[in-house]
């Protein structure tokens, strides 16, 4: 083969491969544009906006967080500190009505087997109060008041009407927290069984007659009045307003008063002993 056939064969090979490069350009280009137009179509949708979006988020996340260890390598360590709940009031017992004297809530609760009973709780605003010391002796406003002025001011007519129409009658007696535990657990008792016969002197009828001894507070109120301990022990007498059948009145009770505000909660006293008069 002469000189010339060999140059004109190099030329040829360097013609072929100028054309092959030449060729794979030109397919980087179109599948570059296939590429960027597929990309801009799913920056349109709504996955690759959020697809974008979080992608700029875990990069703006890792570069504060590089940033964080680089700008203060001598911070302490994290510790995991517990989140403890907070703490809620218990609910307050609103009185559903209220007459000249008294103040009356009405209540629910259930016994240990879920059976349901009403109750009106009536309690006599706190001008009435009995006597520190006595279970026979109620006082207003710091004056004794006579049995016919306890009748005719707080058992009053409408008082009187929605006692006679319960199914029972629960006459509830309470001491302060002044004194012996023993003492005043007991003049607690014979509070709620003067008030049974004050209410049983007031209604008359043969209406179903209990006293509840809630014995002597003893649980500190850090919210409640600082001005003394009358509120204490009030004087309380409550409606058994519907009793399901089978229902145990003193666990539907106890139920009833507990967790309220503005009336005397079980856990509060020293006793729970429910006790047929009638």
């Amino acid at each position: 083969m002469s000189l010339n056939d060999l140059k004109t064969g190099f030329q040829k090979t360097k013609k072929v491969r100028r054309a092959w490069s030449l060729y794979k350009w030109a397919e980087r280009i179109r599948n570059w544009h296939d590429w960027y137009a597929w990309i801009s179509g799913f920056l349109q949708t709504k996955a690759g906006v959020a697809a974008a979006l979080g992608s700029t988020a875990m990069l703006t996340t890792a570069a504060v967080v590089t940033h964080n260890i680089v700008a203060d390598p001598y911070s302490a360590p994290f510790e995991q500190t517990e989140i403890k709940p907070i703490a809620l009031a218990p609910p307050k017992a609103e009185p559903e009505r209220q007459t000249q004297s008294t103040l009356i809530f009405a209540i629910e609760g259930r016994d240990k087997a879920g059976r349901r009973s009403t109750f009106d709780v009536v309690v006599a605003k706190k001008e009435f109060l009995w006597v520190r010391g006595s279970s026979e002796q109620l006082e207003k406003e710091g004056r004794v008041v006579t049995d016919a002025e306890l009748a005719s001011d707080v058992l009053d007519e409408e008082v009187r009407r929605g006692l006679g129409n319960a199914k029972e009658i629960v006459a509830v007696g309470t001491a302060s927290q002044e004194g012996d535990a023993r003492e005043e657990t007991e003049r607690a008792l014979r509070r709620a069984q003067r008030t049974a016969e004050l209410v049983g002197s007031a209604i008359g009828g043969t209406t179903p007659v209990s006293t509840l001894n809630l014995g002597q507070y003893r649980d500190p109120c850090p919210t409640c009045d600082k001005g003394g301990t009358n509120w204490q022990r009030p004087f309380m007498v409550i409606a058994v307003k519907e009793l399901e059948a089978g229902a145990n009145l003193g666990e539907a009770l106890a139920d009833a008063m507990s967790g309220k505000q503005k009336l005397p909660s079980p856990r509060s006293y020293s006793a729970f002993e429910l006790t047929k008069v009638r």
